[in-house]
C-alpha cells in the first residue's frame, strides 16, 4: 500500500509549510539563519501535538488528522483573518471557528475508520505540494545567494585608513528611521519641526537640505557605515538582482567599526528590530532588548496567540496586567516590540557615557517609521486608533515623542565637563516613505526630494561652525570625523543621490542628485 496513505506525515509538513511560506513571501528580506530556528521549534510543536492526539484518539492516523487542523489553526490564523471578516466574523468568531475546526476534525478521526488511509494521502499529497512549491521558490534563491556571498571579498581588520592623532572622545552615531529633513516633513506633512532650531541652539551643525545617498535603509547604512558609494555591488552583483544581502552584509562588516576598533574603541551596538541592524558579530558589546528576529516576530503576529492573548487579557481583570495564567507576560507582538525597542535604546544610551574607555555607540532606533504606537505624551497609540487616525497626525505626533527623548538623550551625552564632549551624529537613513512598498517608480523630483531628504546633526567640538559643506551627504560623515579628527587621509567623495527602477533592480542606480530640490545651508554655531 502506498506509503503516504498509511504514514501520516501531514501535520510535520503543514508546521513546515507554516514557516517556508513566510520565508518564501520575503526571500530578500530574509537569510537562512533566521529560519532555522521557528522551523524547528513548529516541528517540534507538530510532533507534540501528534503525539497527545495519537494517545487521545488511539491511533496515529487519527491523531495526526486532528494535529493537522490545529497546526492550521494555529500557525495561519493570522494569514486568513481578513477572508474570515469578509464573512463578518471578529475576532472572537474566527477563534470560535478555528475551534469549530479542530473539533470537526476530532470527530471526523473518530467516525472515518475506512476512509483514514484516503484522508491521510489526501492530507499528505496536499502538504508535500505546499512544500515543495516553497522550496521551488526557496531552493534557486539560496543558491544564487551563496554564490554572491561566495564571490564577495572576505572582511578584512585592516582599516581603511591610518589615524595620525587619536581624539579623547567617544563617538555616538544615531540614526532615526524615516526622520525626514525640515523640507521632507514639510511637504509630506504639513509639519513645522522644532528639533532642528534646538539643536542648533545646543551647538550642532544642522543641514537644512542633507539628503540620503539612497533611498532605503539597507543600502543608505551600508554606504555610510562603509564612506563610500556602492558601485561596486552593481559590478558584483549586476543591476538585475533583488538580493538585498550583498547591502546588508555591508551593514555587518562595516569600514566604521573596523577603523575605530582598530585605534582602541570599544564598539556598543544597540539592535533594532530590523534584521540586519538587530545584531553585529563584529560589535564588542550588543545590547538588544529582546532576541526575536523581525522573521519570527511576523511568525508569531500571524499566528493565533495574540489573538488568545488579547482574550485572555480581556477575559481577566485580576492585576496581572495581561499575564498569562501562569504568571509569564505574553509574547510582546510587533507593536509591542516597535514599542518597547526605542524605550530600551534610550535607556541605555542615558547610561553609556558612565562607561570607561573610548566608544563607538550605534544605534538604528526605529522612529518616527512607523507602526505609530506613540502619542506626544507616550501613551500607547493601539492599532485600531492608528488605522482611524490621520497619518499626517500620527507622524506629528510620534514625532513629537521622539524628539523629546532625542533631547533627552543629547542633554545626557553633554553632561559632562566640555573636554570630554562626545561626537554625535544625529541622522537618518531615509526620508517619509510614500509608497505602498519600496517599488517607488516613475516618481517627480518633489516625491524624490521628500524621500532622500534626512535629518542631519552633527556635534562636533572643536570644529568651525561652518565646517560640513551645505550639500553634505551621509557617504561623507565619517570620512570628516576620521580624517579631522584622526588625521586619516579620506579625502571627501562627490555628495550624489541614487534611486533604483523597481524592486527586481536593486543594485541599477540612478544619479538623481540633480533632480533634488533640496536647498539649504549649514546653520549652527561650533560647540
Amino acid at each position: 500500500m502506498n506509503i503516504l496513505s498509511r504514514l501520516p506525515l501531514h501535520p510535520f509538513l503543514f508546521a513546515a509549510y507554516s514557516v517556508l511560506f513566510v520565508y518564501a513571501e520575503n526571500l530578500s528580506e530574509v537569510l537562512l539563519v533566521d529560519m532555522g530556528a521557528p522551523l524547528g521549534r513548529a516541528l517540534i510543536v507538530a510532533g507534540a501535538a501528534t503525539a497527545v492526539a495519537m494517545v487521545i484518539l488511539r491511533g496515529p492516523q487519527r491523531g495526526a488528522l486532528v494535529a493537522t487542523a490545529g497546526v492550521v489553526a494555529f500557525a495561519f490564523f493570522g494569514h486568513l483573518a481578513s477572508e474570515l471578516a469578509k464573512l463578518s466574523l471578529d475576532e472572537r468568531g474566527q477563534l470560535a471557528f478555528w475551534a469549530a475546526v479542530v473539533v470537526a476534525a476530532a470527530i471526523v478521526a473518530i467516525l472515518a475508520r475506512a476512509k483514514l488511509d484516503s484522508i491521510t494521502l489526501g492530507l499528505n499529497t496536499i502538504s508535500l505540494v505546499l512544500v515543495i512549491m516553497t522550496l521551488a521558490a526557496i531552493v534557486p534563491y539560496e543558491a544564487g545567494r551563496a554564490a554572491r556571498v561566495a564571490a564577495a571579498p572576505p572582511p578584512t581588520d585592516t582599516p581603511i585608513a591610518e589615524a595620525t592623532r587619536l581624539p579623547n572622545r567617544d563617538i555616538y552615531y544615531l540614526v532615526f528611521d524615516r526622520y525626514g529633513s525640515d523640507w521632507s516633513l514639510e511637504h509630506r506633512y504639513g509639519i513645522d519641526n522644532d528639533l532642528p532650531e534646538w539643536l542648533a541652539g545646543e551647538g550642532f551643525q544642522v543641514i537644512p537640505g542633507a539628503r540620503a545617498n539612497y533611498r532605503a535603509t539597507d543600502f543608505s547604512l551600508a554606504s555610510t557605515l562603509n564612506m563610500r558609494l556602492l558601485d561596486e555591488l552593481t559590478e558584483r552583483v549586476g543591476p538585475v538582482s533583488d538580493d538585498r544581502t550583498p547591502a546588508r552584509q555591508l551593514i555587518t562588516d562595516h569600514e566604521v567599526g573596523t577603523f575605530l576598533r582598530a585605534n582602541g574603541y570599544r564598539y556598543f551596538h544597540l539592535g533594532s528590530w530590523f534584521g540586519p541592524t538587530r545584531s553585529n558579530p563584529r560589535a564588542d558589546e550588543v545590547l538588544t532588548e529582546g532576541v526575536d528576529t523581525e522573521f519570527s516576530s511576523v511568525l508569531h503576529d500571524t499566528s493565533i496567540r495574540p489573538a488568545l492573548d488579547r482574550l485572555l487579557d480581556d477575559g481577566t481583570d485580576d492585576g496581572t496586567d495581561g499575564e498569562a495564567p501562569d504568571g509569564e507576560a505574553p509574547e510582546p507582538t510587533f507593536r509591542e516590540r516597535h514599542r518597547d525597542i526605542p524605550l530600551f535604546q534610550f535607556r541605555q544610551l542615558q547610561r553609556l557615557p558612565a562607561v570607561p574607555g573610548r566608544k563607538f555607540v550605534f544605534a538604528h532606533i526605529l522612529l518616527p517609521h512607523p507602526p505609530y504606537v506613540f502619542d506626544r505624551d507616550g501613551r500607547t497609540v493601539t492599532e485600531e486608533q492608528e488605522k482611524a487616525g490621520e497619518e499626517a497626525d500620527l507622524v506629528a505626533a510620534q514625532l513629537a515623542y521622539t524628539n523629546d527623548h532625542i533631547r533627552a538623550t543629547v542633554a545626557a551625552l553633554l553632561s559632562g565637563p566640555p573636554e570630554s564632549d562626545p561626537i554625535i551624529v544625529i541622522q537618518a537613513d531615509e526620508g517619509p516613505f510614500l509608497c505602498g512598498n519600496t517599488d517607488c517608480v516613475d516618481l517627480d523630483p518633489e516625491t524624490l526630494g521628500i524621500r532622500l531628504g534626512v535629518l542631519g546633526a552633527y556635534y562636533l567640538p572643536d570644529m568651525p561652525a561652518d565646517s560640513l559643506s551645505p550639500t553634505h551627504s551621509s557617504v561623507n560623515t565619517f570620512r570628516f570625523i576620521f580624517r579631522e579628527y584622526f588625521g586619516a587621509d579620506l579625502p571627501p567623495l562627490p555628495d550624489r543621490s541614487f534611486t533604483w527602477p523597481d524592486n527586481d533592480h536593486l543594485y541599477d542606480f540612478q544619479d538623481i542628485t540633480d533632480l533634488l530640490p533640496l536647498p539649504g545651508s549649514a546653520t549652527g554655531s561650533g560647540p
